[in-house]
Protein backbone atom coordinates (compact mmCIF):
# COMPACT_ATOMS: atom_id res chain seq x y z
CA UNK A 1 0.00 0.00 0.00
CA UNK A 2 1.01 3.64 0.05
CA UNK A 3 -0.04 5.68 3.06
CA UNK A 4 2.74 8.28 3.27
CA UNK A 5 4.98 9.88 0.71
CA UNK A 6 7.27 12.80 -0.13
CA UNK A 7 6.26 15.71 -2.36
CA UNK A 8 8.47 18.65 -1.49
CA UNK A 9 8.42 20.37 -4.89
CA UNK A 10 6.67 23.59 -5.73
CA UNK A 11 4.76 23.91 -8.99
CA UNK A 12 7.62 25.08 -11.23
CA UNK A 13 10.05 22.51 -9.87
CA UNK A 14 7.43 19.78 -10.23
CA UNK A 15 6.93 20.63 -13.90
CA UNK A 16 10.72 20.49 -14.41
CA UNK A 17 10.88 17.12 -12.63
CA UNK A 18 8.05 15.72 -14.77
CA UNK A 19 9.90 16.82 -17.89
CA UNK A 20 13.06 15.13 -16.57
CA UNK A 21 11.02 11.92 -16.33
CA UNK A 22 9.82 12.24 -19.93
CA UNK A 23 6.45 13.92 -19.32
CA UNK A 24 6.36 17.02 -21.54
CA UNK A 25 3.96 19.91 -22.21
CA UNK A 26 2.70 20.22 -18.64
CA UNK A 27 1.04 23.38 -17.32
CA UNK A 28 -0.29 24.47 -13.96
CA UNK A 29 -4.08 24.41 -14.16
CA UNK A 30 -6.15 27.54 -14.07
CA UNK A 31 -9.94 27.70 -13.75
CA UNK A 32 -11.47 24.96 -15.90
CA UNK A 33 -15.00 24.33 -17.07
CA UNK A 34 -16.81 21.47 -18.72
CA UNK A 35 -17.62 17.85 -18.03
CA UNK A 36 -15.46 16.40 -15.24
CA UNK A 37 -13.87 19.77 -14.61
CA UNK A 38 -14.54 22.50 -12.08
CA UNK A 39 -12.80 25.65 -10.86
CA UNK A 40 -10.00 24.96 -8.42
CA UNK A 41 -10.69 27.40 -5.59
CA UNK A 42 -7.99 29.44 -3.84
CA UNK A 43 -8.12 27.12 -0.83
CA UNK A 44 -7.10 24.15 -3.00
CA UNK A 45 -3.30 24.23 -3.11
CA UNK A 46 -0.61 21.88 -1.86
CA UNK A 47 2.27 22.61 0.45
CA UNK A 48 5.70 21.06 0.18
CA UNK A 49 5.92 18.08 2.51
CA UNK A 50 8.28 15.27 3.43
CA UNK A 51 5.43 13.47 5.19
CA UNK A 52 2.28 13.58 3.05
CA UNK A 53 -0.62 11.72 4.67
CA UNK A 54 -4.11 10.76 3.45
CA UNK A 55 -6.64 13.63 3.22
CA UNK A 56 -3.79 16.06 2.45
CA UNK A 57 -3.97 18.21 -0.66
CA UNK A 58 -1.56 16.85 -3.27
CA UNK A 59 -0.68 17.59 -6.91
CA UNK A 60 -1.97 15.29 -9.64
CA UNK A 61 -1.40 15.28 -13.38
CA UNK A 62 -4.41 14.98 -15.68
CA UNK A 63 -4.93 15.26 -19.41
CA UNK A 64 -8.08 16.63 -20.97
CA UNK A 65 -9.37 17.82 -24.30
CA UNK A 66 -8.90 21.51 -24.92
CA UNK A 67 -12.02 23.62 -24.91
CA UNK A 68 -14.06 23.00 -28.02
CA UNK A 69 -13.09 19.36 -28.50
CA UNK A 70 -15.68 16.65 -28.86
CA UNK A 71 -15.41 13.37 -26.96
CA UNK A 72 -13.29 11.87 -29.72
CA UNK A 73 -10.91 14.80 -29.52
CA UNK A 74 -11.17 15.46 -33.26
CA UNK A 75 -11.73 19.22 -33.14
CA UNK A 76 -9.04 20.29 -30.69
CA UNK A 77 -5.89 19.08 -29.03
CA UNK A 78 -5.20 17.88 -25.53
CA UNK A 79 -3.58 19.58 -22.59
CA UNK A 80 -1.81 18.20 -19.53
CA UNK A 81 -2.40 20.03 -16.29
CA UNK A 82 -1.34 19.82 -12.67
CA UNK A 83 -4.27 20.15 -10.27
CA UNK A 84 -4.37 20.10 -6.46
CA UNK A 85 -6.52 17.25 -5.13
CA UNK A 86 -7.53 15.75 -1.81
CA UNK A 87 -5.76 12.42 -1.29
CA UNK A 88 -8.58 9.94 -0.76
CA UNK A 89 -11.18 9.48 -3.48
CA UNK A 90 -14.62 10.95 -2.94
CA UNK A 91 -17.18 9.32 -5.27
CA UNK A 92 -20.05 11.59 -6.18
CA UNK A 93 -22.40 9.73 -3.85
CA UNK A 94 -20.19 10.16 -0.74
CA UNK A 95 -22.10 11.88 2.06
CA UNK A 96 -19.14 13.60 3.74
CA UNK A 97 -15.48 14.29 3.03
CA UNK A 98 -14.55 11.86 5.81
CA UNK A 99 -15.18 9.05 3.32
CA UNK A 100 -11.80 9.82 1.74
CA UNK A 101 -9.91 8.54 4.79
CA UNK A 102 -10.50 4.97 3.59
CA UNK A 103 -10.08 5.44 -0.18
CA UNK A 104 -6.52 6.74 -0.50
CA UNK A 105 -5.54 3.43 -2.15
CA UNK A 106 -7.49 1.41 -4.72
CA UNK A 107 -6.77 -2.31 -5.09
CA UNK A 108 -6.16 -3.04 -8.76
CA UNK A 109 -7.74 -6.48 -8.38
CA UNK A 110 -11.17 -4.94 -7.62
CA UNK A 111 -10.93 -1.40 -9.00
CA UNK A 112 -13.02 -2.18 -12.09
CA UNK A 113 -15.96 -3.48 -10.06
CA UNK A 114 -15.85 -1.65 -6.71
CA UNK A 115 -18.50 1.12 -6.54
CA UNK A 116 -16.06 3.68 -5.14
CA UNK A 117 -13.73 3.40 -8.14
CA UNK A 118 -15.44 1.74 -11.10
CA UNK A 119 -16.60 4.96 -12.74
CA UNK A 120 -13.29 6.79 -12.29
CA UNK A 121 -11.12 3.95 -13.61
CA UNK A 122 -13.00 4.03 -16.92
CA UNK A 123 -13.17 7.82 -17.31
CA UNK A 124 -10.98 9.80 -14.89
CA UNK A 125 -7.38 8.72 -14.59
CA UNK A 126 -4.37 10.66 -13.39
CA UNK A 127 -0.73 10.46 -12.40
CA UNK A 128 0.16 11.02 -8.74
CA UNK A 129 3.82 12.15 -8.78
CA UNK A 130 5.91 11.47 -5.67
CA UNK A 131 9.58 11.87 -4.82
CA UNK A 132 9.48 8.71 -2.75
CA UNK A 133 7.11 6.84 -0.47
CA UNK A 134 7.32 5.36 3.02
CA UNK A 135 6.53 1.81 3.99
CA UNK A 136 6.81 0.12 7.36
CA UNK A 137 8.49 -3.26 7.67
CA UNK A 138 6.98 -5.37 10.45
CA UNK A 139 9.33 -7.69 12.32
CA UNK A 140 9.95 -9.08 15.78
CA UNK A 141 12.78 -8.26 18.13
CA UNK A 142 14.76 -11.49 18.59
CA UNK A 143 15.29 -11.00 22.33
CA UNK A 144 11.84 -9.87 23.43
CA UNK A 145 9.60 -11.13 20.62
CA UNK A 146 8.04 -7.68 20.52
CA UNK A 147 6.57 -6.57 17.19
CA UNK A 148 8.31 -3.54 15.74
CA UNK A 149 7.49 -1.42 12.69
CA UNK A 150 10.52 0.10 11.00
CA UNK A 151 9.90 2.80 8.37
CA UNK A 152 11.71 2.77 5.03
CA UNK A 153 11.84 5.27 2.19
CA UNK A 154 11.43 3.90 -1.34
CA UNK A 155 12.56 6.07 -4.25
CA UNK A 156 13.80 5.81 -7.83
CA UNK A 157 17.56 5.41 -8.12
CA UNK A 158 17.93 7.73 -11.11
CA UNK A 159 14.77 9.74 -11.72
CA UNK A 160 13.49 12.60 -9.54
CA UNK A 161 9.95 11.22 -9.39
CA UNK A 162 7.91 8.04 -9.22
CA UNK A 163 4.77 8.27 -11.36
CA UNK A 164 1.95 6.44 -9.58
CA UNK A 165 -1.20 5.40 -11.41
CA UNK A 166 -4.16 7.24 -9.93
CA UNK A 167 -7.83 8.05 -10.36
CA UNK A 168 -9.70 11.28 -9.68
CA UNK A 169 -13.24 12.44 -9.00
CA UNK A 170 -15.08 15.71 -8.52
CA UNK A 171 -17.36 15.82 -5.45
CA UNK A 172 -19.70 18.59 -4.32
CA UNK A 173 -19.35 19.35 -0.61
CA UNK A 174 -22.87 20.04 0.75
CA UNK A 175 -21.55 22.02 3.73
CA UNK A 176 -19.51 24.38 1.58
CA UNK A 177 -22.40 24.72 -0.84
CA UNK A 178 -24.71 25.73 2.02
CA UNK A 179 -22.17 28.38 3.05
CA UNK A 180 -22.14 29.86 -0.43
CA UNK A 181 -18.54 28.79 -1.03
CA UNK A 182 -17.03 26.94 -3.98
CA UNK A 183 -18.33 23.45 -3.24
CA UNK A 184 -16.35 21.37 -5.74
CA UNK A 185 -13.60 19.18 -4.30
CA UNK A 186 -11.18 17.29 -6.52
CA UNK A 187 -9.98 14.03 -4.97
CA UNK A 188 -7.60 11.24 -5.92
CA UNK A 189 -6.44 7.73 -5.09
CA UNK A 190 -3.37 5.58 -5.85
CA UNK A 191 -3.70 2.11 -7.34
CA UNK A 192 -1.93 -0.82 -5.66
CA UNK A 193 -1.22 -4.42 -6.56
CA UNK A 194 0.48 -7.48 -5.06
CA UNK A 195 4.16 -7.12 -4.24
CA UNK A 196 6.64 -9.02 -6.44
CA UNK A 197 7.36 -12.63 -5.55
CA UNK A 198 10.24 -13.03 -3.10
CA UNK A 199 13.32 -14.12 -4.98
CA UNK A 200 12.39 -12.51 -8.30
CA UNK A 201 15.49 -10.98 -9.85
CA UNK A 202 15.87 -7.21 -9.52
CA UNK A 203 17.84 -4.65 -11.44
CA UNK A 204 20.12 -3.65 -8.62
CA UNK A 205 20.83 -3.98 -4.92
CA UNK A 206 18.79 -2.27 -2.25
CA UNK A 207 20.54 -3.45 0.90
CA UNK A 208 23.84 -5.23 0.43
CA UNK A 209 23.52 -7.78 -2.37
CA UNK A 210 19.78 -8.40 -2.14
CA UNK A 211 17.71 -7.50 -5.23
CA UNK A 212 15.31 -4.61 -4.85
CA UNK A 213 12.21 -6.63 -5.80
CA UNK A 214 12.97 -9.08 -3.02
CA UNK A 215 13.38 -6.16 -0.63
CA UNK A 216 10.03 -4.74 -1.69
CA UNK A 217 8.30 -8.09 -1.24
CA UNK A 218 9.74 -8.40 2.25
CA UNK A 219 8.81 -4.83 3.07
CA UNK A 220 5.06 -5.18 2.42
CA UNK A 221 2.64 -7.45 0.58
CA UNK A 222 1.21 -4.55 -1.43
CA UNK A 223 2.93 -2.35 -4.01
CA UNK A 224 1.76 1.06 -5.28
CA UNK A 225 1.62 0.81 -9.07
CA UNK A 226 4.12 3.04 -10.86
CA UNK A 227 4.46 3.78 -14.56
CA UNK A 228 7.06 4.74 -17.12
CA UNK A 229 6.52 8.02 -18.96
CA UNK A 230 5.01 6.23 -21.97
CA UNK A 231 2.72 4.16 -19.76
CA UNK A 232 1.64 7.29 -17.91
CA UNK A 233 0.78 9.02 -21.19
CA UNK A 234 -1.41 6.08 -22.20
CA UNK A 235 -3.01 5.85 -18.74
CA UNK A 236 -4.18 9.47 -18.55
CA UNK A 237 -5.34 9.82 -22.17
CA UNK A 238 -8.85 11.32 -21.95
CA UNK A 239 -11.95 9.44 -22.96
CA UNK A 240 -14.13 6.60 -21.75
CA UNK A 241 -13.03 2.94 -21.98
CA UNK A 242 -15.14 -0.18 -22.07
CA UNK A 243 -15.00 -2.54 -19.10
CA UNK A 244 -13.00 -5.03 -21.17
CA UNK A 245 -10.45 -2.41 -22.22
CA UNK A 246 -10.21 -1.15 -18.66
CA UNK A 247 -9.51 -4.62 -17.30
CA UNK A 248 -6.78 -5.05 -19.92
CA UNK A 249 -5.30 -1.65 -19.03
CA UNK A 250 -5.16 -2.53 -15.33
CA UNK A 251 -3.52 -5.88 -16.04
CA UNK A 252 -0.84 -4.18 -18.15
CA UNK A 253 -0.40 -1.66 -15.38
CA UNK A 254 0.28 -4.40 -12.81
CA UNK A 255 2.87 -6.07 -15.03
CA UNK A 256 4.55 -2.81 -15.96
CA UNK A 257 4.74 -1.65 -12.35
CA UNK A 258 7.05 -4.53 -11.44
CA UNK A 259 9.42 -3.51 -14.24
CA UNK A 260 9.41 0.11 -13.06
CA UNK A 261 10.09 -1.01 -9.48
CA UNK A 262 13.31 -2.71 -10.60
CA UNK A 263 14.80 0.77 -10.75
CA UNK A 264 14.01 1.64 -7.15
CA UNK A 265 16.09 1.67 -4.01
CA UNK A 266 15.10 1.77 -0.34
CA UNK A 267 16.62 2.53 3.02
CA UNK A 268 15.54 2.73 6.63
CA UNK A 269 14.53 6.14 7.98
CA UNK A 270 13.91 7.56 11.42
CA UNK A 271 10.74 6.49 13.23
CA UNK A 272 9.78 10.14 13.62
CA UNK A 273 8.07 9.83 10.23
CA UNK A 274 5.33 7.86 11.97
CA UNK A 275 3.96 11.10 13.43
CA UNK A 276 2.34 13.24 10.72
CA UNK A 277 3.22 16.36 12.70
CA UNK A 278 6.88 15.74 11.93
CA UNK A 279 7.68 17.21 8.54
CA UNK A 280 11.23 18.12 7.52
CA UNK A 281 13.99 16.97 5.12
CA UNK A 282 15.59 15.01 7.97
CA UNK A 283 12.81 12.43 7.70
CA UNK A 284 14.15 11.03 4.42
CA UNK A 285 17.69 10.45 5.69
CA UNK A 286 18.95 7.16 7.15
CA UNK A 287 18.95 7.29 10.98
CA UNK A 288 22.75 7.16 11.21
CA UNK A 289 23.13 10.44 9.30
CA UNK A 290 20.39 12.40 11.04
CA UNK A 291 22.85 14.49 13.06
Amino acid sequence: MCGRYVMALRAGDLIDALEACGIDDVALAGPATGVDASPAGPEQSWRVSWNVAPTSTVPILVERYEEGADEAGTHAGRQREIHPARWGLLPRWAETAAFSSKTFNARSETVVSKPSFRSAVRRRRCVVPVQGYYEWKVSQEPQTGKTVRVPHLVRDRERPLILFAGLYEWWKDPEREAQGRDAWVLSTTILTGPSPDVGEDGAGPAHGDRPVLTELAQLHDRLPLAMSADEAADWIAPGERSREDTEADVERLRLGAVEVARGWTLHEVDRAVGNVRNDSPELIRPPDVMF
